[in-house]
């Protein structure tokens, strides 16, 4: 699926008026901010001074500028700006988010469609400010970004996690672990590069977070995200979103110029429908592509897995408590569980003998024995660790077949057109 789509879309040269030399002798040209905030965007002032005195409310601003914002759209926002114009960079707006969330309130699952994302960008802000809508050359927009993302679904939570540990300690070639990777569910690569980024984490507990965020605002009187917080409370969607391994590569211009993708919006929407045309998806090979030096340092690596979901869940059941925030904490289930894993891994005497405090090793015993296990049935444990060790792709498993539910139908594409006499969904036969 798309997680991100940056799009710049430039000024039109009716509304690029000032024109500067700069200190290197490039020739600088400005879009007519003013204009555009006559158009109803709202601007900042670097700098600010008020003349005469307690009783005069004179003032000057110089240096305007327009700072991100966030557009609303039918579910959540994108990021909107103006950049005026540098040497490097034509005057023009800026717009950025998750299509999947702004189409349909989540980005769970979603699709592959450059030409949805960016027709569904368009219309926002279209809807926002039609007025400076009208002053864009839509026809030169240009693709600057895209965030492929593809998951690998495990067993359990548990499972989960150590695959996350596991990663974190991969490096091939010019993907390279980043240096603060101190997140739990998290795991950096290439954090920063100006060609791809890639990141693994875990779904659910952002999905979780997200939406307990959300239902506090609530709570608190906002009602700004009441659609999001219903769309994101479906049971099937959140049952989905569990034990999922997203891998989520950013691929920007110089990533997207080295795979041959064009960097005009228009002509990078043909170009993935004839891409697509035999069967193949553009998307997927952008993140085959981002993610081989991370499966190619895989192959032979192997971890331990952790099957027994059954008896955790017994241990929480027993050992829990409640903080002071009102949150359930289940350490001392982990820690018991870590426990009951070294005996099956290592067996019962091995790990008896590892412990200088006997006091310890016993006291930890008392704790199985409380959830129903008996003294013999555990010190029957032999140490059968190598049965637990499988090879770490075995785990990371990503079907591409299976990325979204039965349940999920794709929207169709085509805002624009009556209005503006162009529409994404058109795009090959306006442009050939």
């Amino acid at each position: 699926m798309i997680d991100k789509l940056k799009i710049s879309i430039p000024f039109k040269r009716e509304f690029v008026t000032n024109t500067r030399v700069s200190k290197t002798g490039e020739c600088i040209e400005y879009v007519d901010i003013i204009e555009c905030s006559r158009r109803g965007i709202g601007l900042e002032a670097k700098s600010v001074h008020y003349k005469g005195d307690a009783l005069d409310n004179r003032y000057e601003v110089s240096d305007l500028r327009h700072p991100y914002e966030s557009l609303p759209t039918h579910f959540t926002g994108m990021a909107c700006k103006i950049f005026q114009g540098t040497i490097w960079r034509f005057p023009c707006i800026e717009l950025k988010c998750s299509p999947a969330k702004i189409i349909q309130g989540h980005n769970v699952f979603g699709s592959t469609s450059i030409a949805l994302g960016a027709d569904e960008m368009l219309a926002a802000l279209n809807e926002t400010y039609p007025s400076v809508f009208d002053m864009l050359d839509t026809s030169n927009a240009t693709l600057d970004a895209i965030d492929a993302t593809y998951s690998a679904r495990v067993k359990n939570d548990l499972q989960a996690k150590q695959v996350i540990d596991c990663l974190k300690n991969v490096s091939n070639n010019q993907m390279r672990k980043s240096v603060r990777n101190e997140h739990e569910t998290t795991c950096y690569f290439t954090q920063g590069s100006r060609h791809c980024d890639r990141k693994v984490y875990l779904k659910y507990p952002e999905f979780n977070n997200q939406l307990s965020k959300l239902r506090a605002l609530q709570s608190s009187g906002i009602t700004e995200f009441d659609r999001v917080i219903d769309v994101m409370s479906n049971p099937q969607l959140i049952n989905f979103a569990r034990n999922l391994a997203r891998f989520e590569a950013g691929a920007h211009r110089r990533y997207l110029d080295a795979m041959g993708i064009p960097k005009n919006l228009y002509h990078a929407i043909k170009y993935q429908y004839e891409y697509e045309k035999d069967g193949k998806s553009l998307i997927q090979d952008i993140w085959l592509k981002a993610f081989a030096p991370l499966f190619q340092a895989l192959e032979g690596q192997r971890m331990n897995i952790f099957d027994d979901e059954e008896v955790h869940n017994t241990l929480k059941q027993t050992y829990f408590r409640t903080t002071p925030k009102g949150n359930v904490s289940y350490s001392k289930a982990d820690r018991v569980f870590r426990f009951y894993r070294s005996l099956v891994s290592d067996g019962y005497e091995a790990v008896k003998a590892s412990y200088s405090v006997r006091a310890s090793f016993y006291n930890h015993l008392k704790e199985l024995l409380v959830v129903g296990f008996s003294k013999a049935q555990i010190q029957n444990l032999q140490g059968q660790g190598k049965d637990n060790v499988i090879p770490l792709l075995q785990v990371i498993d990503v079907d591409f077949s299976n990325q979204r539910p039965d349940w999920y139908v794709e929207p169709e594409v085509g805002m624009l057109s009556e209005k503006y006499g162009f529409n994404t969904a058109n795009v090959v036969r306006l442009i050939a």
